[in-house]
């Protein structure tokens, strides 16, 4: 009869040895695993750097270029007169308002892209741009006339000042 022994240390040798096998191999797949990615980066960009086409931006947001003159009207219904429908606001140098574009329709015609400082009608000219709002007045002067305001995204509800 012949000695279980050589018999046993040859599958306990051979067991071992692909057990190590499995494990540097689990090793090697767990250092290649892909490490997650970092967000990027926001840029800090130069003011001076970007400039703003508003006549391109126009066109994004929906506007026809047409040359339509506006009739001369008076500033007794200014909600029915102008009509919001975007803005681009720039602040330079912690003047917020200062510089931008603002997407305004005069007296229902397509809306047309304005920079601040432009003449929008008869003797208003765009003073100023707010992240949601215009001011509109007379040139050379600070105080505004007109302040529009961008209507509230469809399915937002706007809180009602107090009384």
């Amino acid at each position: 009869m012949s000695d279980p022994m050589p018999k046993l240390w040859q599958t306990r040798s051979a067991t071992f040895f692909l057990a190590a096998f499995a494990a540097a191999s689990v090793g090697f797949w767990v250092l290649q695993w892909p490490q997650p990615s970092h967000p990027p980066r926001a840029l800090a960009l130069d003011a001076a750097l970007v400039t703003t086409d508003a006549t391109k931006v126009a066109s994004l947001l929906g506007a026809t270029p047409q040359g339509t003159s506006q009739p001369p009207g008076v500033l007794a219904n200014v909600s029915s007169r102008f009509k919001l429908w975007g803005v681009i606001a720039q602040s330079q140098h912690g003047h917020p308002g200062a510089s931008g574009s603002a997407l305004i329709a005069v007296d229902g015609a397509p809306a047309k892209p304005y920079r601040v400082g432009q003449q929008v009608a008869d003797d208003l000219t765009l003073l100023s741009v707010l992240a949601h709002s215009v001011t509109l007045g007379p040139k050379g002067q600070s105080a505004a006339s007109i302040t529009l305001e961008l209507p509230a995204p469809p399915g937002v509800i706007t809180p009602k000042p107090a009384q």
